[in-house]
């Protein structure tokens, strides 16, 4: 859940934002938790359920997106802990955000942003991710190459895609490969070959802008929009 500390934002100038929901007092860690623990009467169920098959799991995934922000992100990670691979601690996955799969893991800290979709994906610590991002199971949903059979009725391929570490996917991105550790990919990016680590990527298709830590060229675009 979204915590900050600042003054009022102002129109024409940038003002510092503290992002605290990773760095939250003892008490409501505690108390978020104990939140958690009244959900288990109904997740527990519906996550036993999701595990007869995906469509299932899929089922239940749109249904609890719908659940409105504070009472939606505990149920939700709740849910996820006992439904998905591997789902960590403090993970807050936000309204109209859906998972395709189970089988997909979830590391600490992480945040899932409104409307976005997961198909087969390994997920690091601390990731970011933005507004209707897609995380594809890779490149070739379906073979395109017949013309004698709709694209629909062929066969595709798919693979499991990593986010490492302290990743940032901006709004609106379309990630297809995996992404490295520290790598920031921009709003509206369309990523078809992986990315290096800490490397910053726009565009589409994506390529690269600059490495983190180098300095900004001038007219460099911004690397993605406001994902929390």
């Amino acid at each position: 859940m979204l915590r900050t500390a600042t003054s009022r934002i102002e129109h024409g100038q940038y003002s510092d934002v503290e992002y605290l929901q990773y760095r939250s007092p003892r008490w409501i860690e505690v108390a978020r938790a104990a939140v958690g623990i009244l959900t288990w009467p109904v997740v527990w169920p519906l996550a036993m359920l999701s595990q007869t098959s995906d469509m299932v799991f899929r089922t239940v995934s749109e249904m609890l997106s719908l659940m409105p922000y504070v009472f939606g992100v505990v149920v939700r990670a709740e849910f996820y802990r006992f439904a998905l691979r591997h789902c960590g601690r403090n993970v807050v996955i936000e309204f109209g955000a859906i998972f395709i799969y189970r089988d997909v893991s979830i590391g600490d800290n992480v945040t899932i942003n409104r409307y976005s979709v997961i198909h087969h994906c390994d997920i690091g610590s601390y990731a970011l991710v933005g507004e209707h991002a897609v995380l594809l199971s890779g490149s070739r949903q379906h073979d395109i190459d017949r013309t004698d059979i709709p694209m629909a009725l062929q066969q595709g391929r798919k693979k499991r895609i990593a986010l490492g570490d302290d990743c940032w996917i901006g709004a609106h991105s379309v990630v297809m490969e995996d992404v490295g550790r520290g790598a920031v990919v921009g709003a509206g990016a369309i990523v078809n070959k992986p990315v290096p680590e800490l490397m910053v990527v726009a565009g589409n298709p994506a390529r690269p802008v600059r490495r983190r830590g180098e300095p900004a060229r001038v007219g460099e675009p911004a690397p993605a929009v406001e994902p929390r």
